[in-house]
């Protein structure tokens, strides 16, 4: 079949994610917000006790995925936060610390991969184009904000995201979605993604072909129809595959 759309997951493959170039992680940014967000409302927490809260959360999310791919909510994780300090909030401040948690002001600052705004203006022209990424407690919307300051949305047909669908990757229905969105058989689309678990095997399960961005130039064994160490790289293997 020729090759008619390319689906991309999203952070480490189109945008890096916060602490992917040595500075502060996700996980350290969320910290100190909570450590703020406490100390405004009365509570002297240290930041290891923040840092712990924010651990406890995100090990609930990562336990979500290994049981049963569904999307774990907001409220889960903010319960997780909350039971660890042994501190209850009222719902106007819970609200408060969901929003804070985004990192809206850290994640508005991150640029495009290099080379992703020329590669996707490219690729628009002769493909349709989707996003199928995971997401937690930065949700899609922000992602679709980020992407049109960078003027980049309009190259994409489908934008799909973990918080909206309910399920995560590599669940199958977060690719049937796509697919059913750019409107393409899975023969037909290439996805491209930096996991080898939620992207090349969920979208191999559906018979999609797959490209495998592996930054560190590891992966020996995996079942991808192309590994890349860049992004840029993927003009040429879009070429080879599409001659097959």
């Amino acid at each position: 079949l020729m090759i008619k759309a390319v689906t991309f997951d999203f952070w480490d493959t189109l945008y890096p994610s916060l602490g992917s170039n040595g500075d502060k992680s996700t996980a350290e940014f969320r910290a100190e917000v909570l450590h703020k967000f406490f100390l405004e409302h009365g509570k002297e927490f240290t930041i290891e006790e923040a840092r712990a809260a924010y651990d406890c959360a995100e090990r609930e999310h990562l336990e979500h995925w290994h049981t049963n791919l569904r999307q774990p909510q907001v409220k889960k994780a903010i319960d997780c936060i909350l039971g660890s300090l042994n501190e209850k909030l009222n719902a106007d401040q819970r609200l408060e610390l969901a929003v804070r948690l985004r990192l809206k002001p850290e994640i508005d600052c991150i640029e495009p991969c290099n080379g992703v705004p020329e590669l996707l203006a490219e690729l628009s022209q002769r493909f349709r184009l989707g996003i199928i990424s995971d997401t937690w407690l930065t949700p899609g919307e922000q992602v679709r904000q980020l992407m049109r300051k960078h003027s980049l949305l309009k190259c994409f047909s489908a934008t799909v995201f973990s918080d909206e669908t309910g399920f995560l990757k590599p669940h199958p229905r977060q690719f049937r979605i796509a697919l059913q969105a750019v409107g393409t058989e899975a023969g037909e689309t290439v996805h491209v993604g930096d996991s080898e678990a939620r992207d090349v095997i969920g979208a191999k399960q559906l018979g999609m072909k797959t490209v495998l961005l592996d930054h560190a130039c590891s992966k020996e064994d995996s079942q991808a129809d192309a590994i890349i160490a860049h992004i840029s790289r993927f003009k040429q293997v879009i070429r080879e595959l599409s001659d097959k």
